[in-house]
């Protein structure tokens, strides 16, 4: 098809076969590492740690359905590590008494830090700023307190399926801004209310002007996301927040529910075309996945180390290889995009 980024070679046939999940990613430079051989229930997902650590097999525990625990480090053996702030655990207030809440994190793989993005939901609407810590568990703001004004913007909390997760412009560790894209969001109406257009918190963490955002601040879109507005019923797995992506083609998506007790290993999913402002709710990702997980939990891709890591939301279990280049599950989404006819 006429305009698709063929980087890896994307079938564009409409009558090709359903394409395959890609393959489970493990990094030598990362696998394994403490907790890798381990299933997560909810509140224990295990995550490769910084890879300028020193030691083989650090990790970092992330309690994905609470969104104030502390995370905790550890080398290899499993011993907490207790450097900084990294001590009893590090606390999204550790930057400053007033952020009382996760809504994302990024591992960047060449920046050797840890992106958080915490909340103060004292204020209303609620106030986000951005954060860093490396392996020695120093805390550094890298940019100022925001005050959202599009209250779509608000209760975006790591354990909540509604939150997007944070990305970097470009897919490319170590440059570029970072943004969150809430599409079940209204901009005419600075509110959480149907038709959708989306709206996007972009963040420049640099010491220079990108993409016209001044140094360390983040802004919010005024006049949405997408060209068409997007009206959703009362679907069980209707949240639009949850992806991979966008892809260079402008595909997002992943796959966010599913059960192998029930419905046989199928999980489901959103998948869209940005660009066109095209959603589809609940469509298939076929049954080759390469990690095990069951309940009635979401699961959510959180951005990490080049690659994307998939953790239960409120509750139930995920194991097996639940790690996927970020190469591979764009190159997918373009294919499911391909067979869907969004693309």
């Amino acid at each position: 098809m006429a305009g698709l980024t063929r980087s890896l070679n994307i079938v564009t046939s409409k009558n090709r076969a359903f394409p395959n999940f890609p393959r489970a990613y493990m990094p030598s430079e990362s696998w394994p590492y403490y907790g890798s051989h381990m299933y997560t229930y909810g509140a224990n997902v295990m995550l490769p740690g910084f890879l300028n650590f020193g030691s083989v097999g650090s990790s970092i525990s992330v309690n994905s359905s609470g969104s104030t625990n502390a995370l905790k480090m550890y080398n290899g053996q499993g011993t907490e590590q207790t450097a900084g702030s990294w001590n009893s655990g590090f606390a999204p207030g550790d930057g400053a008494a007033a952020y009382d809440t996760w809504s994302a994190f990024y591992m960047d793989r060449v920046d050797n830090l840890l992106y958080v993005m915490v909340i103060d939901t004292s204020t209303d609407p609620d106030t986000y700023r951005m954060m860093t810590i490396d392996k020695d568990g120093t805390v550094a703001f890298v940019t100022a307190a925001y005050q959202v004004t599009n209250t779509g913007l608000e209760n975006m909390k790591l354990s909540f399926d509604t939150t997007p997760p944070l990305y970097r412009v470009g897919g490319v560790d170590g440059t570029g801004n970072f943004r969150m894209d809430r599409y079940r969001a209204n901009t005419p109406n600075d509110n959480a209310t149907q038709p959708y257009d989306g709206v996007r918190l972009e963040i420049n963490t640099s010491s220079g002007t990108v993409n016209s955002i001044a140094a360390n601040t983040m802004v919010e879109t005024t006049d949405g996301l997408i060209p068409n507005n997007i009206f959703i019923g009362n679907s069980s797995m209707g949240e639009i927040a949850t992806f991979m992506g966008p892809t260079d083609n402008g595909i997002i998506g992943a796959p966010s529910y599913g059960d192998y007790r029930y419905n046989a290993g199928r999980p489901y999913g959103l998948l869209g075309n940005a660009t066109t402002g095209q959603l589809i709710q609940n469509i298939s990702f076929g049954m080759d996945i390469p990690f095990y997980y069951w309940s009635d939990a979401d699961i959510k891709p959180v951005p990490w180390l080049g690659s994307y890591f998939f953790h239960p939301i409120g509750g139930g279990y995920v194991s097996g290889i639940n790690n996927l280049s970020r190469a591979d599950a764009h190159a997918y989404l373009d294919e499911l995009a391909v067979w869907y006819g969004l693309l």
